[in-house]
């Protein structure tokens, strides 16, 4: 995965652009461990005390193991996080594109609690695969409710998706993953890490999303 010194430029202006916020730190609980140091070293070590809102996942039936963090940053620092966002990003998307590489792109409100990939007979399910999605890098679907904000295929509207690293393959232990069923041709196992940032309202979401 991206080194820590890479991601850690961005992130120091991160923090730099929200010091006018009250802050406190940024605690993960215990389920962090579940994976490696290093898959969320691009996450701020402080977080505003207004608001912010954090999901550790290690699921395995449904979706796929994540860790999502979400709050707003000072509208008047705006330019500066999307300076260093868009300096450190290997690749940029518009939430409104309508060909996003979506990993549990078939996820949503209403049917993730139905889908069980470690189920004895799993429902077939017709996963997309555009020949516009070929040379993408992978972003989330942010399916919960508590996080999805509309019907478009990431949950998101009005979003730049900073994607900072993604890979297909295996990454951590094997037992920890899904079985790779609904994923996009080529992405069975992968990973991706980015920061989704909304101008309007300041809403910055934190992803780090590995199946």
């Amino acid at each position: 995965m991206k080194s820590k010194k890479r991601i850690a430029i961005i992130f120091i202006l991160l923090l730099l652009s929200s010091c006018n916020f009250d802050e406190k730190q940024l605690n993960f609980p215990k389920e962090i461990t579940y994976f490696e140091d290093d898959f969320v070293s691009h996450f701020p070590s402080k977080v505003p005390i207004e608001y912010s809102q954090l999901v550790v996942s290690q699921n395995l039936s449904n979706s796929h193991p994540y860790v999502w963090l979400k709050y707003y940053i000072n509208q008047s620092h705006l330019d500066s996080t999307l300076i260093a966002l868009e300096r450190e990003a290997i690749e940029i998307y518009s939430s409104e594109d309508s060909c996003l590489l979506v990993i549990d792109r078939h996820l949503n409100e209403s049917n993730w609690i139905d889908v069980d990939k470690m189920a004895r007979m799993p429902k077939i399910i017709k996963i997309a695969n555009d020949p516009c999605f070929i040379g993408k890098l992978p972003v989330p679907n942010f399916y919960k409710s508590t996080w999805r904000e509309t019907e478009t295929p990431t949950g998101l509207t009005d979003y730049t998706l900073f994607i900072l690293d993604a890979k297909s393959g295996i990454f951590m232990d094997k037992n920890k993953l899904p079985n790779g069923l609904y994923t996009p041709e080529d992405w069975e196992h992968g990973y991706t890490k980015g920061v989704a940032l909304n101008k309007s309202s300041g809403a910055i979401i934190y992803w780090a999303d590995i199946w």
